[in-house]
């Protein structure tokens, strides 16, 4: 099963409506499966997607890969109820609450909101020691902070692990991030988020062939 950590903004910073980002993740999600599919991978689901469930863009791929029959596993960096007092929308508290009582695995770490940073880097760190592969919905802007989207696209870079980005500010093709050849020290994220080119059908067979070949 193909491990996909899952990173992004939560409602305010997703300046593309949560309706085209939608469309944007199923159609990556799909891709990805049916390049398991085409590679032989046994039965599905064929995704396993490891989340947070916080509000925005973690909730939308949530949504969709359950909604293609894939595999959601929640990883929570605080208690439930502590975690649920960082949601700003009641609504989608309820939605959390759905999507965590459909998740296949639910692990829960032992940060407390008071130390809320350091619950998400563990939670960053977790989420990239357990992916293969990571899907994001990132504005393209550098780290303000600790443990955000950005910190966590660049250790999964820095460990080799594939990125496959999906604008939150304008409305175009997911593209892919990896590591120069030869790279050397912290990526520079925001060069490499300008040169990406986007994701083409034979894209998502490499990427299912390089996973393949490794397991």
């Amino acid at each position: 099963m193909l491990r996909i950590g899952v990173t992004g903004h939560r409602p305010h910073r997703l300046v593309v409506s949560e309706r085209l980002l939608a469309r944007r993740v199923s159609r990556v999600l799909s891709g990805l499966a049916g390049a398991m599919s085409g590679a032989g991978w046994p039965g599905s689901p064929w995704l396993d997607i490891n989340s947070p469930l916080a509000e925005g863009a973690d909730q939308i791929v949530a949504r969709e890969a359950l909604a293609l029959g894939q595999r959601v596993t929640a990883l929570l960096p605080f208690s439930r109820r502590d975690y649920e007092a960082t949601f700003d929308d009641k609504a989608r508290v309820a939605a959390f609450r759905t999507l965590l009582k459909q998740a296949s695995e639910r692990l829960q770490l032992d940060g407390r909101p008071q130390h809320a940073e350091a619950g998400y880097v563990a939670a960053g760190d977790i989420t990239v020691a357990r992916s293969d592969l990571i899907l994001t919905i990132w504005d393209g802007k550098p780290a303000e902070g600790r443990g955000g989207t950005p910190e966590i696209l660049q250790n999964a870079i820095g460990w080799g692990i594939p990125v496959i980005w999906i604008d939150a500010v304008r409305d175009r093709k997911p593209v892919l991030l990896l590591r120069p050849r030869g790279g050397k020290g912290t990526p520079d994220l925001v060069r490499m988020a300008r040169r990406a080119k986007p994701l083409e059908r034979a894209t998502y067979r490499m990427l299912v062939e390089t996973f393949v070949q490794a397991s």
